[in-house]
């Protein structure tokens, strides 16, 4: 494989983590950037080591995009998945997270896990996996195994640091990078002209609004719970679209005919809560409709991803913002500064919603969406997530939309005790001074630890 110049660089700068020293990179590359091709580079190297390999992954279609990946590069692989014959004499492993985690006690650990959306891997199914293979930062131990995270946006969906699973981030480019460079398509914002007296609601008509701005394009739409899939499919369906939901329990035919028709144009829309938000590749995509609000700039992030791909004849994607998440995180081609960090405690903290729950029965790790468990529990439905619908219009805008300021980056550009003081009366802190004098008082101290560390 002869890769682009930034995925050389990233495979460079990954070699270089290894030799100073960290057991857990973190690969950071936008949507569409190539880490999967870069993956399979350094899956090379390392069979080429004598290394054994697994690639590790919590969705079917990413597993099987890797499967394809693979296959493109000749690479020999087996699998660890539920229905599927593995081949434990094969280097390389595809492996299902779920069927892992039930299975630790038939396997030995491998020298290296590939973790593809690794902003999921602090959950407890990844975590169980990371402990047995004495792999990560907190469960290291001397002959371990290393890790290499893939993923575009390094920030837990709940707020929880990647510390916990990583050890550094090897940045590569932004979005817009690869927009300017002709490797991902441009953006068409379409947003509400009013919101909704301050709560969250999906603007308008999404079938009117897709067929006055995007039709004719393949489209995702983003709903808030699978019983809006369902709805939102079939008001696609009344419009005289070709459209199908899916869900995470939906039987894997139908999902891979979802993925397929969108892909060859035999649909028109897929509806669907969450399940598409990662890892699958449809550079058909040129809609994204998104009618669930988020606190999550992961989700947000994620989401809209799925359309960026290029594609033969597609010029740009159009982004249906029913819903005002624009607004609220900001454009999604801005440069980030990801840490490693978590988020503070109220400081736009959110639910988790890691895509897993566990069985009461056998206590099988399972997807969130799951309505029954493999043991033949079923699992009592939810009431699900309503958004309410407002009347209201989509309009293009242009130009970068401001980008939103976190309650770390507001306390870390107010300076002095007097800026200090003014915002912690704007936070309504009931002894502004003595909170602006212990900010005062840690950042002191900071400064001196670091001054005696050098």
């Amino acid at each position: 494989m002869i890769l682009r110049p930034r995925q050389q660089k990233a495979v460079d700068d990954i070699q270089a983590a290894y030799r100073a020293g960290f057991k857990a990179p973190i690969l950071v590359m936008p949507t569409g950037g190539g880490k999967t091709a870069t993956a399979s580079v350094i899956i090379r190297m390392a069979i080429a080591r004598g290394k054994r390999v697994w690639f590790l992954a919590h969705l079917d279609e990413i597993l099987g995009a890797t499967e394809r990946k693979l296959q493109a590069e000749g690479i020999p692989y087996g699998w660890i998945a539920a229905g599927r014959a593995g081949d434990r004499k094969r280097p390389v492993q595809i492996v299902s997270v779920f069927t892992l985690a039930r299975r630790l006690n038939r396997y030995q650990p491998p020298d290296f896990i590939i973790v593809d959306e690794a902003h999921l891997a602090v959950a407890n199914t990844y975590q169980t996996v990371f402990q047995w293979a004495g792999a990560g930062p907190k469960h290291w131990r001397p002959g371990g195994a290393y890790l290499l995270h893939l993923t575009a946006t390094p920030q837990r969906l709940d707020g929880r640091g990647m510390g916990e699973v990583a050890d550094v981030l090897v940045p590569t480019c932004s979005t817009a990078d690869l927009i300017d460079e002709g490797l991902l398509a441009p953006i068409r914002y379409f947003e509400p002209e009013r919101g909704a007296d301050g709560k969250p609601a999906i603007v308008g008509d999404p079938v009117a609004h897709y067929l006055a701005h995007a039709r004719g394009r393949p489209a995702v739409a983003f709903c808030t719970s699978n019983k809006h899939a369902d709805e939102m499919a079939e008001a696609f369906r009344a419009a005289g679209l070709r459209t199908l939901a899916i869900s995470g329990d939906s039987d894997p035919v139908l999902r891979d005919q979802a993925l397929a028709g969108i892909q060859s144009g035999q649909l028109d829309v897929v509806t669907n809560c969450k399940l598409w938000v990662a890892g699958v590749d449809a550079p058909a995509i040129a809609c994204v409709i998104d009618l669930a609000p988020t606190d999550s700039l992961v989700r947000y992030l994620q989401g809209l991803g799925r359309g960026l791909r290029t594609h033969q004849g597609k010029q740009d994607l159009v982004y249906l913002d029913c819903v005002g998440n624009r607004a609220r995180h900001g454009d999604p081609t801005a440069a980030r500064l990801w840490t490693l960090e978590g988020a503070d405690k109220g400081s736009g903290r959110v639910a988790s919603e890691v895509p897993t729950k566990t069985c009461p029965r056998c206590f099988s790790t399972v997807h969130a969406a799951a309505t029954a468990c493999h043991c033949g529990h079923v699992f009592a439905p939810g009431a699900g997530r309503v958004v309410a619908q407002v009347d209201g219009e989509l309009r293009e805008v242009t130009g970068t939309a401001p980008e939103p300021v976190t309650p770390r980056q507001e306390q870390g550009r107010a300076q002095t005790l007097e800026d200090l003081i003014a915002l912690g009366r704007r936070r309504g802190h009931k002894r502004p001074e003595l909170w602006a004098k212990a900010v005062i008082r840690a950042r002191n101290e900071k400064m001196l630890r670091l001054q005696s560390a050098l």
